[in-house]
């Protein structure tokens, strides 16, 4: 008898987690601007053109969506030149050393 007592409230509370409502609709995610230039892919070892390559798509994105400023985009695609060149001559780990200054310059990690 205790245990038809025990699984009452339990199975209650289970049904009460139950939802019968519809999950609420998706978020839309903003639509990225289409007045936002895009940086040319570096070139070099994969070592630093992948992640100067992804620092790049990160930031365009954020300029299209409206996290990172319109104004400093161009500031940071400056920024990155001696980086994409440092790389383009071969020196992965001098160029992986400069875009972390970059990065760190405009508050990413």
């Amino acid at each position: 008898m205790k245990s038809g007592l025990f699984s009452l409230p339990v199975l209650l509370l289970c049904a009460a987690c139950a939802s019968s409502s519809p999950p609420p609709p998706p978020q839309q995610a903003a639509a990225p601007d289409p007045d936002v230039p895009t940086i040319q892919d570096s070139t070099g070892p994969a070592q630093c053109a992948q992640p100067i390559n992804q620092f790049q798509r990160v930031i365009s994105a954020d300029a299209s969506t409206g996290s990172l400023d319109k104004s400093v985009f161009p500031r940071i695609a400056a920024d990155l030149g001696p980086v994409r060149a440092v790389c383009a001559s071969g020196d992965a780990a001098a160029a992986n050393r400069e875009l972390q200054t970059v990065k760190r310059k405009y508050g990413y990690r």
